[in-house]
């Protein structure tokens, strides 16, 4: 029992014991830890900080000149149509092959035929109407000339009055002539018109009639247009006036590109003109419409791939040049008129003043852009003056450099952007 007593008095000398060799061991291999550990410098401190940085693509910006252009669209129409109807009456002999939905025909083009038996009737009978009048005629000049005879065999001092003279005989004679020289040219035209020709080059959009139909003066045979040239009716914005001079006197400066608007990056286009001005705004929309002319829109002259009628269409208009202007992508944009720079390798927030943009691209006349780095990558976190660093593309291998560049632009490789391909704009 009295061993035991002593043993229990020194067990807490020995924890104490075991407990500060153990202190003592731990905190010294702490010691010869930090004492084994590489000193880094305070340049060091900082690449390893430039290391973990944001990265971004960028582009160097340079001012240039930026030719607009303007984006529309329209539907195409033909620029002249009509309802074809006949002008004499009677039955459908004839129905030309020209004469189809869809088919093509030229100037003076016999479409539709109608009987001409009972117009040719009508030409022999105002035939012999007419060499009867010539007969009353030649007979009343006959008589006159007798009662004239006449007159001066009795040797009457006074003159003859024209009841003597039998002139208004011979005037009636005379104009009954006249008439039924009418009467056969009237004849004459009514059996020509018995051949319904094309006004025009055109193309048949519908044809409502069918061989043995009789149809009047009001009959519509069907419905044609113009192939010479088509028309679209293209609306612009008071934004987009802005940036086009017009001449209402003197429209031919104005060209512009057609494409198909129902298939994108589609390489066929179309050459228009401007032709005319509409002398109001649209009550709705508060846009000034403006026609522009497709000459041979269906290629029948130069081959070219045609147009069809009511096809939708984009117009690019060529516009003013916008001077000494940089051309930013749209996606670089920081809510509606901020950007970020990359500037010693540090973020700089700038606002700058758009004068245009377009789908893709803001055009901005801020001289304080020349010659800076252009973040073009979507930063999640951007304070102004954190670190960035650029890289040169997307798929290759970032380039590092030191926090201390004097300019970014001299130690990365980074992309040039030139604004000599304008895009469109369709505002």
């Amino acid at each position: 029992m009295h061993n035991m007593k002593q043993v229990l008095k020194i067990v807490p000398a020995i924890i104490i014991l075991a407990g500060g060799v153990w202190g003592w061991k731990y905190f010294s291999d702490k010691a010869n830890e930090e004492k084994d550990k590489p000193k880094f410098s305070r340049q060091d401190r900082e690449r390893s900080r430039f290391a973990r940085a944001q990265q971004t693509l960028a582009m160097e910006l340079h001012a240039e000149d930026y030719p607009v252009i303007l984006e529309t669209q329209g539907i195409v129409r033909a620029a002249s149509t009509t309802s074809l109807t006949p002008q004499v009456s009677g039955k459908i002999i004839k129905l030309s092959a020209h004469f189809e939905n869809g088919a093509f025909f030229k100037k003076g083009d016999i479409l539709a035929e109608i009987d001409p038996t009972d117009y040719e009737a009508d030409i022999i009978s105002a035939e012999a109407s007419l060499a009867r009048a010539e007969s009353s005629l030649a007979q009343e000049q006959a008589r006159a000339a007798q009662a004239l005879r006449n007159w001066k065999d009795i040797g009457f001092d006074d003159e003859p009055n024209d009841l003597v003279l039998r002139k208004p005989q011979l005037r009636e004679a005379e104009a009954n002539v006249e008439a039924q020289k009418a009467a056969l040219e009237q004849a004459k035209r009514d059996l020509t018109r018995t051949k319904v020709r094309a006004p025009y080059d055109g193309r048949v959009r519908e044809r409502s009639v069918g061989l043995g139909q009789s149809v009047g003066t009001g009959t519509q045979l069907g419905d044609i247009f113009s192939t010479s040239y088509a028309e679209v009716r293209l609306p612009l914005s008071s934004r987009q006036l802005s940036q086009l001079e017009i001449n209402e006197r003197n429209l031919s400066s104005i060209p512009l590109k057609l494409s198909n608007a129902l298939i994108e990056n589609e390489d066929i286009t179309w050459d228009a003109q401007i032709v005319r001005v509409e002398g109001e705004l649209d009550e709705t929309s508060r846009e000034l419409y403006v026609v522009a002319r497709i000459v041979d829109p269906f290629g029948l002259d130069s081959g070219h791939h045609p147009l069809r009628i009511n096809q939708p269409v984009k117009a690019h208009i060529k516009g003013n040049t916008l001077n000494r202007v940089y051309e930013i992508p749209r996606t670089a944009l920081h809510g509606a008129d901020e950007v970020i720079l990359v500037v010693d390798n540090k973020i700089q927030r700038q606002q700058i003043n758009i004068v245009w943009s377009t789908q893709e691209t803001v055009l901005t006349d801020s001289p304080e852009l020349e010659n800076t780095m252009l973040a073009l990558s979507r930063l999640t976190y951007a304070p102004e003056g954190s670190p960035i660093r650029i890289i040169k593309t997307n798929s290759d291998t970032s380039k590092e450099g030191p926090p201390a560049a004097s300019a970014p632009n001299k130690d990365t490789k980074t992309q040039k952007k030139s604004a000599k391909s304008p895009q469109t704009s369709n505002a």
